[in-house]
């Protein structure tokens, strides 16, 4: 969502709302998102919570639903088809299944990975999505709808772009050229640059406690003062805060 604001240049007013420090489970943020999830969004005294609802409900209320979703028919229902296949391949088995288990638990709380024999199961079934979305971009183009990115591409790039914390991450990628330079097209772009520059810089630290294999609970309020630094100037350039 901060990706797609700081690319179609929408205006918004961004507040951090820190995990490790509990921000999500106070009664301010509890007021927008019962859920106590992110992202969520207020606009005037609409709330809404869910990434995908927000990120369509911004292109529609600015006027970029055909740039961002699709121009016509056919196009729309490619892109919701891209995001329906996402939370049931590379948001479960990437993400949910994987990357949280394996690599940001161990490295954020210190909690013991699965063991190998489970972690190379979920390598496999990861890989089973890679190929699928290998074969989609390679019979569509540059990126999933074609000669333009869309919102599918930033939601599904997202969760890849999480493996960067990964030590075996070029191994994720090796037989998936499509994917490769798919990735490395969205990984150059300003917004991409911009909205993930705080967890890009905190990912040699998660490392070096990844590799630590302790297996003790540990304190993770760190994580809001490393990523401090580089928070400045992530939001469009022509946003006024009211």
């Amino acid at each position: 969502v901060h990706w797609l604001t700081i690319e179609a240049d929408i205006q918004v007013e961004l507040e951090y709302t820190w995990l490790t420090r509990g921000e999500h489970r106070k009664p301010e943020f509890l007021s927008v998102n019962p859920g106590h999830q992110v992202p969520a969004l207020r606009h005037e005294v609409f709330c809404l919570a869910e990434a995908t609802a927000i990120i369509l409900y911004l292109v529609e209320l600015n006027g970029i639903q055909d740039q961002w979703v699709g121009a016509t028919a056919d196009d729309r229902a490619c892109t919701h088809r891209f995001l329906s296949w996402h939370h049931t391949n590379t948001r479960l088995k990437l993400t949910l299944d994987y990357f949280l288990p394996v690599l940001l638990m161990p490295a954020y709380h210190g909690v013991a990975p699965p063991r190998s024999e489970e972690v190379k199961r979920l390598r496999n079934r990861g890989r089973e999505s890679l190929e699928l979305l290998e074969l989609l971009l390679g019979g569509r183009g540059a990126y999933l709808g074609g000669r333009a990115p869309t919102v599918a591409d930033l939601f599904i790039a997202s969760d890849l772009f999480a493996l960067d914390l990964d030590p075996d991450r070029d191994a994720w990628f090796d037989g998936f050229p499509a994917v490769s330079v798919w990735l490395e097209s969205l990984r150059s772009s300003h917004g991409y640059q911009v909205s993930h520059r705080p967890w890009n810089a905190i990912i040699p630290r998660l490392q070096e406690l990844l590799s630590a294999h302790e297996g003790t609970p540990r304190d993770n309020f760190w994580v809001a003062d490393a990523c401090a630094p580089y928070l400045k100037g992530s939001q469009p350039d022509s946003e006024k805060h009211a």
